[in-house]
Formats: C-alpha cells, sequence, structure tokens
C-alpha cells in the first residue's frame, strides 16, 4: 500500500523583518512644520540625515526682525534709571542723557550683532550637548546634534518671538528687563518687585516655552543619540540647570 504523504500547504508565510529606512523620507521644509505635528517622525528622520541650515536661517533670520520691531518699544531711560537704582548708583540727569544717548545709539546696531552672535550661539550649545551626548555614550555626531537642538527649540521660539512682537503693540514702551515678561509665560513674571533678584532671573527661566522645549530636547536625543529617556534627561537637564543658576549668580552679583 502506498502511503501518499500529500500536506496541505497551510503553514503561514514568514513575515519579513521589518528594517529601519535608510533614506530621509522629509524636506528641510517639510521638518520645520512636523514639529508641531510629529516631532518624533523628524528626530528619527534627522537620525538618518540631520539638517540645520534652512532652520538655522529662519530663526536668525525670525529673531532679527522681531528685535527690529521690539526696539522702537524699549524705554532706554527707564531702563537706565532701574538699573542704576539696583546697583544704589546716583548719576545726574546729565550723565543719564549722555547713558541714553550712548545706548540708543548702540542699540541701532543690535539686529547686526543678532546676524552674527546667534549662530555662534547656537553652534556653542551644539557643542555643550554634543559632549552631554557623548559622555552619556551616545553614538550622534557634532551635526546631528545641531541638528536636533535647532528643531527642537524651534517651535517654542518661533511661537514666543510671535507673541511678543504682536503683544507689545498694545503694550506700549517697557524697560528692557521686563521684555521677557512681555508674554506671561514664565514663573518670574508673577513676582513681587522687592522679590531677590536671583529668585526672580532663576524663575523667569522656569517658562511654558523653555519646558516645551526640554520636552522635544530630551525626545530628540533619546532617538538621535539612541539613548535611554533618563539619559537623554541628562543631556538635556544638566546645562539647562547652569543656565539657570548663572543667571541667578548674575542677577545676583549685580542687583
Amino acid at each position: 500500500m502506498e502511503d501518499n504523504d500529500v500536506r496541505p500547504d497551510y503553514e503561514p508565510e514568514l513575515a519579513e523583518p521589518q528594517t529601519a529606512p535608510t533614506k530621509a523620507q522629509y524636506s528641510s521644509m517639510q521638518r520645520l512644520w512636523m514639529m508641531f505635528t510629529a516631532p518624533g517622525d523628524v528626530f528619527s528622520d534627522i537620525r538618518i540625515k540631520p539638517s540645520w541650515v534652512l532652520v538655522m536661517v529662519v530663526l536668525v533670520l525670525l529673531g532679527v526682525a522681531v528685535q527690529t520691531v521690539i526696539m522702537p518699544h524699549v524705554d532706554t531711560e527707564m531702563t537706565i534709571r532701574a538699573r542704576m537704582e539696583q546697583r544704589g548708583t546716583e548719576l545726574s540727569e546729565a550723565q543719564i542723557e549722555n547713558a541714553v544717548e550712548q545706548a540708543e545709539k548702540f542699540s541701532k546696531f543690535g539686529p547686526i550683532i543678532g546676524l552674527v552672535i546667534a549662530p555662534v550661539a547656537w553652534a556653542i550649545m551644539a557643542a555643550i550637548f554634543f559632549v552631554m551626548l557623548k559622555i552619556t555614550g551616545s553614538d550622534a555626531d557634532y551635526k546631528q546634534t545641531l541638528s536636533t537642538i535647532l528643531h527642537g527649540y524651534w517651535p517654542a521660539t518661533v511661537v514666543q518671538l510671535v507673541l511678543t512682537a504682536v503683544l507689545i503693540q498694545r503694550i506700549g514702551k517697557v524697560p528692557q528687563d521686563e521684555l521677557a515678561n512681555v508674554v506671561k509665560a514664565n514663573v518670574g513674571a508673577f513676582m513681587s518687585a522687592d522679590a531677590p533678584a536671583w529668585l526672580t532671573a532663576a524663575l523667569g527661566a522656569i517658562s511654558i516655552f523653555n519646558i516645551w522645549a526640554v520636552i522635544l530636547l530630551i525626545m530628540g536625543f533619546a532617538t538621535v543619540g539612541k539613548i535611554s529617556k533618563s539619559k537623554a534627561a541628562v543631556v538635556t537637564l544638566v546645562p539647562w540647570g547652569v543656565w539657570i543658576a548663572a543667571k541667578a549668580g548674575i542677577a545676583a552679583l549685580f542687583s
């Protein structure tokens, strides 16, 4: 008797293992918009192909444009009087007028200085975070780090700048130290006038915009740097904490 060993072909086909995309899926312009809607996808794309030129150019030009809009609303005389009062320095009216004149002349170069200083500041910031990533064992390179921080700060920065430019039109002239409080999004804006300067400065760094940026940076460093969320938090929060301490120290020194 013959044994007909015929078996039905019921075994499922093995699914091919999913592989990570090897080519970037989004353009630099798409990434700017998607940072508001799908930041995780953008950071995954940055891991493959980092981009930084467009986002840096837009951030720098937007900052300069908003600075140009804000400058006419800065009360230079009130700013100088407030600072002299904080330091306990008395100036004659002639000295104050001269100081105001010199400050207003210098302020005209503010936008030009911003065009130079802003890119350097971003580059230095990226270098600091790059060192932090290497300490935590990440394989991210400097270009990936620069791209991550620029995109991480992009949404909060653009919203803050636009709101400041719009709201200051309704307020009129304000001292320069009050510019950060035009949009009352930080804790320091709600401190009383007699609060210690160092405390107001430290709490001024705790804002909705900074928290938004910190969350995106943690997400970005974890994705781009291939490290855990806890390590990404360390990479982000240590420099941020040092920055807050420096702000508080400088405010205490000159108050």
